[in-house]
């Protein structure tokens, strides 16, 4: 949360830079915690974090916070977190899928992954070409 307060100025200076490094580091140390926790300890709230957290550094690249705009590794880093079920990684992989942003433009890899993310309850607007059956 600290990385996301820099980010956006939440009631700090604005330092997208230092931002970067915090929520990399969040990513770190929440695989380090999730290989901890399969050892018989809850891991849903250490999931949550890292999932957060890869979905973050993710947007960074994307949009060039605090690090150079990198779209392939945006598209990388969203893979990882749309996998482990996070809606917003889902929507935002659909996105780079559809438009061909940091990867090559794939309209039924985008829709798989919009329909994951309506299955969690994002919403369907400007989305019905999802449901195509050449895309499903």
């Amino acid at each position: 949360m600290w990385g996301l307060s820099l980010r956006h100025a939440w009631g700090v200076q604005k330092d997208e830079k230092v931002a970067f490094r915090w929520l990399r580091r969040a990513a770190e140390a929440a695989v380090g915690d999730l290989e901890a926790a399969r050892e018989g300890k809850d891991q849903t709230a250490v999931k949550t974090e890292l999932v957060l957290a890869i979905y973050e550094v993710g947007q960074c690249f994307f949009h060039g916070w605090g690090v150079p705009q990198d779209k392939k590794m945006a598209v990388s880093y969203y893979q990882v977190a749309a996998r482990l079920g996070d809606s917003d990684a889902q929507q935002e992989l659909g996105f780079c899928f559809a438009n061909g942003k940091g990867c090559k433009k794939d309209r039924k890899e985008a829709a798989k992954w919009y329909r994951a993310a309506v299955a969690q309850g994002a919403s369907t607007v400007g989305l019905a070409w999802i449901y195509k059956s050449k895309y499903t």
